[in-house]
C-alpha cells in the first residue's frame, strides 16, 4: 500500500518536473489573485523567534510527517523544525483547511510558483527549514505539505489551538 502511494505521489508530480521545475520552481505569482491567500490572520501570524516557548521538530519523508497531531495553547509561539529526511522536496505550512486548498488550487493553475509566504517553508531532500508562527486564535488548524499531490496523500497534520 505504501508503495501505491508514493508511486501516485510520483505521477502526479511528475508533470511540473517534466516543465523543468524542482517542487515549485522559479515561476511567481505575479499577475494571479492573491486576495483569497492574504488574511492568514484567521489562523495566526508570524512569530519572533526569540519569543518561541517551544521548538517542534516534523521530519518529512515519504509522503508522510513523523507527526500526526499538535497541542497549542491560544497566544502560543512556536518554532517549527522541517527536517526532509525524504528523497523529494517537502513543505511545511500553518494554515486553515480553506487555506490549503486555495492554494491547491492555485499550484493547479502555476505549477512552477515559488513560495514568498510567511506561514510556509520549503526543504530540499537533506535540508532543514524552520519557521516561528504564533497562534493568535483557539480553532482547529493544520500543518502541511503543498508540493503537488502530497497533502491528498495524507501529508497533513492537526494543530488544535484552545
Amino acid at each position: 500500500m505504501r508503495i501505491a502511494l508514493v508511486l501516485a505521489a510520483a505521477l502526479m508530480a511528475a508533470p511540473a518536473f517534466a516543465q523543468g521545475h524542482e517542487g515549485h520552481g522559479a515561476g511567481g505569482h505575479e499577475g494571479h489573485d492573491m486576495s483569497h491567500m492574504d488574511d492568514m490572520s484567521r489562523f495566526g501570524a508570524p512569530g519572533d523567534p526569540a519569543k518561541a516557548s517551544r521548538t517542534v521538530t516534523v521530519k518529512a519523508t515519504e509522503i508522510a510527517y513523523d507527526l500526526k497531531s499538535l497541542d497549542v495553547k491560544t497566544g502560543e509561539t512556536i518554532t517549527f523544525v522541517l527536517v526532509n529526511d525524504g528523497t523529494q522536496d517537502h513543505e511545511l505550512g500553518i494554515g486553515d483547511k480553506a487555506f490549503f486548498e486555495a492554494h491547491r488550487q492555485m499550484m493547479a493553475q502555476m505549477p512552477g510558483m515559488t513560495h514568498a509566504m510567511p506561514n510556509m517553508v520549503s526543504a530540499k531532500p537533506g535540508e532543514t527549514a524552520s519557521l516561528t508562527w504564533t497562534f493568535t486564535k483557539a480553532g482547529v488548524f493544520e500543518f502541511a505539505c503543498s508540493i503537488p499531490g502530497h497533502y491528498q496523500l495524507g501529508m497533513v497534520g492537526s494543530i488544535s489551538v484552545k
